[in-house]
């Protein structure tokens, strides 16, 4: 059975079972910061199942696209590897809010895979699993269904942590969960080799999991803790890819027939024979995932989702590597997911996006080559200067994470070059690097974590004004709840009323006092969640308890700053979309009262024409005073006035616009001036590249644009006085400045090519000859290696048969080097050479058979341990009986 007849099967058994076939979800969940990714069918249900929405339809069916490579569900690692894993899969699901629960879901599971009309999987080769405390599931399954009891696996907790167990579900750290029964295919087709299934290990080692039925009875708020949902819910899915291996009686979902069109596809396009099925796996794999993340805006970066995107492609093109594609491939493989992906329910409208998606994957390949370019130079460095064939643990991670060369990559040269790794010492200290990172991150993300304390509600009233009578609901010190605060201590207030503004849209929060005649809280920082309002600082003096009375002030000037960096980038956002198009997408901001950066996708380059023209577009419009409406209306309004809004955000109902004349019109919840004229004026001070595709600008607004000027005005005065120039040009004094030193340089070149030519005369005229070989050893004092290297090859331009040693102490460090000309390496080599001087005095180095350079141990009789090498060396030209 083809993998598209059973999807249409299963949502058509749902639907007559009276379920709402609805759409697959966007891969990045709807206003959900607890998701990375969509990585379940219930996803897009979450409100309905912890009870804040209600919807007239109670039971719904979906194909699900889902993604898990972080978090609870990751299974990056295992792509490729493992038979069944994917980092995109499809997920079939059915969906039940209090209309059916347990039993009703396992009869419809039971129907839908053995009755004839459907999938017709005999009854003998599924197994079943339990959580042991859902007694109620497990007579089901034996008195309803009629399962054998040897069938019925019960799973317990692991560790003994109450809840920690394979068949209690949970869609991350907190959300709807539940205890969960599992169906299991037995994979086994020789009879007389059937073992009796007796735990949960020999029955994930002989069979594979095709059906998780979900009970959603209950929403985790903590580790430990549970509520009981409204009502009791019902989520099941069922993996298409396993589902279609088994019917299709392969042993890998990799070898269903949509997958093996794709390999196939893929091993025509890349020309390539190579059976390293691991690696067309991932390959294969991973150009799905990737082409439908950058479907839906997702572009290579270093953070976040970004950052995920990009270890993907980063994984495949590795992979690439190994099995010999050396140059740009991933994206011509992009074109093959379009037939793939396009399939019932489905939509992410790749065919329309497909030269876009092959441009930004051809530029993040175009990025690693030359990352793996630089890596793998410095890699075989290190394994040239490394004569012990190990190499350091810690150089590898450098390489890693200095220059992005994948761990994977240096791991199979290595073994191709027979050069040990200490395995165990590279996961510690990458492990060791996660904790920091873990630690970096938590650091971070402290002040977010407090809001977690806060029970009570607040009420922002800040648009217009800046002081406000109050009342103190909450004190929360050191992570506790508290009736008072005193003198010096940090904590957190809150307030029933606040002008602060709390740290959102791209917005930093506000800071300030919060006082009354008993004492006075300094506001550093405002966060905030939904309705929950957090205003952290200390207390300057006197003693503050839950309860009083207080006045709130916030910071006036630095606000008035930040609403005016906030309206100028709505300013710029409009201006960048009437001057580039509606390609141009939003991928986030930051906005102070010092600055604002504003990040956007955009597949070209900005001039330095491109630039002038946005700040003159700009400033006319804070020139000509427009008036700044805040319009509070509903979201279907907004649409048709065609306001700018981020789609992968989820919005309310109603939504607050921010309208600049017909200029620009965006939703936004931040705090804005009245009118454009009160910017003052506008400059864009620095435009780079942050990723692939995706630019920062940053500008300043107002009285920090005159000392912006005035800096480079007094810059430019400094470097005047310095030329000495009266002239208001000084851009010719600079030029017939550069003109100079040029040429000055190219004097300088000549005469050190004068030199060289002089030394290595001198050299020559100083050798030995022995056999008609010369032997040149010198110790030559103050020359940078690339002298030394210089002078090497011009006597070997001069001599045929010649040994090259050169002996140098730049700094307190003495450097050698040693080359052989090639008409005499097969009776003595440079690493022949080295290995004589070693004998005399310590050190390293490296090279081949021609060249080598390294370190020699300091020591100030160098002179008579040259004479000792030039006498062994002679010596062992000798006993060797070397001739020209």
């Amino acid at each position: 059975m083809k993998t598209d007849k059973i999807r249409s099967l299963f949502l058509q058994f749902f639907k007559e079972k009276n379920h709402t076939i609805v759409k697959s979800s966007s891969l990045i969940p709807a206003n959900d910061n607890t998701l990375l990714f969509t990585n379940a069918g219930m996803n897009q249900f979450k409100e309905i199942y912890l009870g804040y929405k209600r919807n007239q339809t109670s039971s719904y069916t979906s194909s699900q696209y889902c993604i898990r490579t972080g978090g609870k569900h990751n299974d990056f690692n295992k792509v490729g590897y493992e038979p069944y894993h994917h980092t995109l899969f499809e997920m079939l699901g059915n969906f039940s809010f209090g209309e059916y629960f347990k039993e009703t879901s396992i009869i419809y599971a039971w129907e839908f895979l053995t009755h004839k009309k459907w999938l017709k999987i005999s009854r003998k080769k599924i197994w079943i699993t339990y959580y042991y405390k859902d007694i109620e599931t497990k007579n089901i399954w034996l008195n309803k269904i009629k399962i054998q009891p040897n069938h019925l696996i019960t799973i317990y907790d692991k560790n003994n942590i109450k809840y920690h167990s394979n068949n209690f579900w949970k869609m991350g750290d907190s959300g709807p969960c539940g205890p969960c029964t599992e169906i299991f295919y037995d994979t086994r087709k020789n009879n007389k080799e059937k073992k009796k299934i007796k735990n949960y290990n020999e029955l994930k080692k002989y069979c594979v999991e095709i059906w998780n039925l979900v009970f959603m009875q209950f929403n985790q708020i903590r580790s430990k803790k549970l509520i009981k949902l409204p009502i009791p819910s019902v989520d099941t899915g069922m993996g298409l890819e396993r589902i279609s291996a088994v019917l299709q009686k392969v042993s890998s979902s990799y070898e269903t027939d949509n997958f093996i069109k794709l390999i196939q596809s893929i091993k025509k396009t890349i020309k390539i024979k190579s059976n390293n099925y691991i690696s067309l796996r991932i390959i294969a794999d991973h150009i799905r995932t990737a082409t439908c993340l950058i479907s839906e805006n997702i572009i290579p970066g270093n953070e976040g989702r970004n950052y995920v995107l990009r270890r993907i492609i980063r994984r495949a093109l590795s992979h690439g590597y190994f099995i010999g594609l050396h140059k740009p491939f991933f994206y011509k493989l992009s074109e093959f997911i379009i037939k793939n992906m396009t399939q019932i329910n489905v939509d992410f409208n790749i065919s329309s996006n497909i030269n876009v998606i092959k441009k930004i994957l051809l530029s993040e390949e175009k990025q690693f080559y030359q990352v793996l370019k630089i890596g793998m130079y410095k890699l075989k460095k290190e394994i040239i200067v490394n004569q012990t064939k190990k190499l350091c643990e810690k150089k590898i991670f450098h390489l890693y994470e200095t220059f992005g060369l994948p761990i994977e990559i240096t791991k199979d040269i290595c073994k191709k070059k027979k050069i040990s790794i200490n395995f165990q010492k590279l996961n510690q200290i990458i492990k060791l690097n996660k904790q920091k990172q873990k630690k970096k991150h938590t650091q971070k993300n402290q002040h977010s974590s407090c809001l977690i304390h806060i029970t009570k509600k607040s009420i922002f009233d800040g648009y217009h004004e800046y002081i406000k009578k109050s009342k103190i609901t909450q004190i929360i010190y050191k992570n506790k709840s508290v009736s008072y605060l005193s003198e010096k201590c940090v904590g957190i207030l809150v307030l029933n009323i606040t002008p602060f503004y709390g740290e959102s849209s791209g917005q930093i929060g506000d800071s300030g006092k919060i006082i009354n005649k008993k004492g006075t809280f300094i506001v550093n920082n405002t966060q905030k969640n939904g309705n929950f309002t957090a205003h952290l600082g200390y207390l300057k003096k006197g003693i503050l308890c839950v309860g009083e009375n207080i006045v709130a002030k916030i910071d006036s000037k630095k606000r008035k700053r930040i609403q005016s960096n906030h309206s100028a980038s709505h300013l710029l956002h409009a201006a960048l979309i009437k001057k580039f198009g509606l390609n141009i997408v939003q991928k986030g901001s930051y906005i102070n009262n010092k600055y604002f950066r504003f990040d956007f996708m955009y597949n070209d380059n900005l001039t330095e024409k491109d630039i002038q023209k946005l700040e003159i577009i700009i400033n006319k419009k804070i020139q000509k005073n427009i008036k700044i409406h805040a319009i509070i209306t509903s979201f279907s309004r907004a649409q048709k006035y065609n306001a700018i809004y981020l789609s992968s955000k989820k919005y309310k109902n109603t939504v607050r616009m921010i309208c600049i004349n017909n200029f620009s019109i965006e939703l936004c919840n931040g705090t804005h001036h009245e009118s454009t004229g009160k910017i003052g004026c506008f400059k864009i001070i620095k435009y780079k590249n942050i990723g692939n595709s995706i630019k920062r600008i940053t500008a300043i607004t107002g009285i920090p644009v005159i000392h912006y000027i005035q800096k480079k005005i007094n810059k430019e005065k400094k470097i005047q006085n310095l030329l000495k120039n009266n002239s208001n040009d000084i851009y010719k004094s600079i030029k017939k400045l550069v003109n100079k030193i040029s040429y000055i340089k190219k004097e300088k070149k000549d005469l050190t090519n004068q030199n060289i030519s002089q030394i290595s005369k001198n050299l020559i005229s100083k050798a030995y000859n022995i056999n008609d070989i010369l032997i040149i050893i010198s110790y030559i004092s103050h020359l940078k290696y690339t002298m030394l290297k210089n002078i090497s090859d011009t006597i070997k331009q001069k001599k045929e048969s010649v040994i090259i040693i050169l002996i140098n102490k730049n700094t307190s460090i003495i450097r050698f080097l040693i080359s052989v000309t090639n008409n005499i390496i097969q009776h003595i080599n440079a690493i022949d050479v080295m290995n004589i001087i070693f004998s005399i005095l310590s050190g390293k180095g490296g090279g081949n058979k021609n060249i080598v350079k390294g370190k020699l141990e300091n020591t100030n009789i160098i002179s008579e341990k040259i004479k000792k090498m030039k006498k062994k060396i002679i010596k062992y030209i000798h006993e060797n009986n070397i001739y020209k």
